[in-house]
């Protein structure tokens, strides 16, 4: 275990607790299932850190989403949910607060190219198709490579435009 969660710490730059979470899912994996291993194929050493490897991304990509939906304001009703004896009155500040930023957005005279943007984050919560976003931001025409690169830069241009309204107006609130 140890030179698992030493080569995890040091390549990957894991916490201990990360690396060494992994480095047990990648031994208990060989133990439950040890015809996977061939020989033939790699060293036991190539095969364990494979699965550490793989394991150690797998939760950070899985750590990075959540704090990415617990701070992405759509889902605040959702990550966040009201108490139950307030789910009426949670409901209705939620609603206020989708009015205010929806009021937000029409005020700040954004192009219409923008708008429609933030449609399409809105309409398909966060998982934003790329062909989708390149038709409404009106990059269609472009190679797609570049329209890729484009329709990425957009989101993320839109998606920080759409929390510093949403900072504005829960900064109002408090």
């Amino acid at each position: 275990m140890d030179p698992l969660i030493r080569s995890l710490k040091n390549h990957l730059g894991c916490t201990y607790d990360d690396a060494n979470a992994s480095a047990a899912d990648a031994v208990f994996a060989y133990l439950r299932h040890p015809e996977r291993f061939d020989a033939g194929r790699s060293t036991l050493w190539n095969f364990l850190s494979q699965i550490a490897r793989r394991r150690a991304h797998d939760s950070y990509r899985s750590r990075t989403s959540r704090t990415r939906r617990e701070k992405d304001p759509r889902t605040i009703s959702e990550v966040h949910p009201s108490a139950p004896k307030d789910g009426v009155e949670g409901f209705a500040v939620v609603q206020q607060r989708l009015e205010r930023l929806e009021e937000r957005i029409r005020k700040a005279g954004l192009p219409q190219r923008d708008i429609a943007g933030i449609r399409v984050i809105f309409l398909h919560e966060g998982r934003v198709p790329a062909q989708e976003m390149a038709e409404a931001l009106g990059l269609s025409h472009l190679p797609p490579g570049e329209r890729l690169h484009q329709v990425r830069r957009h989101t993320e241009r839109l998606r920080g435009l759409l929390r510093s309204l949403y900072m504005e107006d829960s900064d109002v609130d408090s």
